[in-house]
């Protein structure tokens, strides 16, 4: 989009009114379509305000008149279109919009789109999966395991699926409709990707999905889309990212892993060629799937051939800005010197210089505790086995670095997960002076 476009749809968000006047017109309205629209258009230009939305009843003011239409016409459309704007980092808008039935609706929706090959209503209906899906354990199971039984009044009507099964029926009828393609696998990741920080003690919904997904027939089908796919040329830069992604939730078990790196399946030459991208999305996403894959000990072989290997380092070093790149390579090159020596010492040679790499990682993220796992495992990774790494970890003072670490997040839950993988590590080296943790003792003593 040209920077004059750009301007003026800002200046077109400002001019809107402001969103607790929309929230008020949703129930006077004679148009409810442009009045939605006029929402998503505040959002954009104040997004800290989208919580009123639930906060004022703006959801359930919109979802009654959405009922009362039976789901159906151009607003429910707009709705759906301005989903990323209304739930996007908000679990209050998510769960209301599952409590004021939106959710089923749209599944509902979506199956009848489906059944009719209606693309248009297919596009938003995936649309509005997709962020409503995101980052929430509820409505993952309720779109994905959704059941309606049939009554008296209503046996003609048609049972409705689960989202999972209606979103592969989507992939696999549309195969050269890029756009649709690519919403439509961003849905389906949502309903398996475990991205709810809020855990329960029960299994989450998210994984539960992900065994249906990876169950014989539907790995199959999926795997079947995601080689078409990879074969589709002048993607979108969603579609690849989608698609890269979609492979990384599959890639799972020894086998299947295989399966899938095989030269037949055409899908490694495709993996490396993104990241090979100039966008960091996608080398993100590619470094992503080959981690996935470098956890079968036959494909990590290949995938730690020096030629390989030089690319994966090049990608961290090209895309040094974005931290999800960073901390992938990194996650990636670490698996990949399991146990592997020469791996170990091939990283930290003049080249490569892994070590210094990693420190100016570590001191370009200082808040992210992802990245600083990631780097820290490596780093300790390449010190177990080659003694030149080790001794440049100690010159450079990079255990005192990572003893002011611990020291400075050791009370922070965030950083748990690199707190102590960085204890582990100066424990080896007995390096950990002052930053051990006390002995813990029963009531006994």
């Amino acid at each position: 989009m040209a920077v004059e476009e750009l301007e003026e749809r800002e200046q077109q968000d400002e001019e809107v009114p402001e969103l607790l006047e929309l929230i008020d017109e949703v129930e006077t309205t004679s148009d409810l379509s442009e009045t939605i629209q006029k929402i998503g258009r505040r959002l954009r230009a104040t997004p800290d305000d989208r919580d009123l939305l639930s906060d004022f009843e703006g959801i359930n003011q919109i979802c009654e008149s959405l009922s009362k239409a039976h789901w159906r016409g151009e607003a429910m459309l707009s709705f759906c279109r301005i989903m990323p704007e209304v739930c996007r980092t908000s679990l209050v808008n998510r769960g209301s919009l599952r409590d004021a039935g939106f959710l089923i609706a749209t599944v509902k929706m979506l199956q009848d789109a489906q059944e009719t090959k209606d693309e248009a209503r297919l596009l938003a209906g995936c649309i509005s999966i997709a962020a409503m899906c995101t980052a929430n354990d509820a409505n993952k199971q309720v779109a994905a395991h959704l059941i309606q039984e049939k009554s008296v009044e209503d046996s003609d009507e048609t049972p409705l699926r689960g989202a999972i099964f209606i979103l592969m029926d989507v992939l696999e009828s549309f195969p050269q409709s890029v756009h649709l393609q690519a919403e439509a696998m961003a849905a389906l990741r949502s309903l398996v990707v475990d991205d709810d920080n809020r855990k329960s003690e029960c299994m989450p919904s998210a994984l539960e999905n992900r065994e249906v997904l990876l169950t014989e027939e539907m790995y199959q089908r999926v795997r079947t889309v995601l080689q078409e796919t990879s074969q589709i040329p002048g993607q979108s830069v969603k579609l690849t990212e989608q698609t890269l992604l979609l492979l990384r939730e599959i890639a799972r078990g020894q086998e299947r892993i295989q399966e899938l790196a095989k030269p037949s399946s055409k899908l490694l030459p495709y993996v490396r060629n993104s990241l090979a991208s100039t966008e960091a999305r996608l080398v993100r996403a590619a470094l992503s799937v080959l981690r996935a894959f470098a956890f079968c000990e036959d494909v990590r072989d290949e995938l730690s051939l020096s030629c390989e290997t030089k690319g994966y380092v090049e990608a961290v070093r090209t895309q040094l800005a974005a931290p999800v790149v960073c901390e992938q390579g990194f996650g990636l090159l670490a698996n990949l010197t399991l146990r592997n020596p020469a791996m170990a010492s091939f990283l930290n040679d003049a080249d490569h210089q892994i070590i210094s790499l990693g420190q100016l990682v570590l001191q370009k993220h200082t808040d992210r505790p992802d990245v600083a796992k990631s780097v820290i495992q490596l780093f300790w990774s390449v010190s177990r086995q080659n003694p030149k790494a080790l001794a440049e970890v100690r010159e450079s003072e990079m255990f005192l670095a990572l003893r002011k670490l611990v020291a400075d997040h050791q009370e922070d839950q965030r950083w748990h997960s690199a707190v102590e993988v960085t204890r582990q590590f100066l424990r080896e080296f007995r390096e950990d002076d002052g930053v051990q943790k006390k002995p813990v003792y029963n009531e006994f003593y």
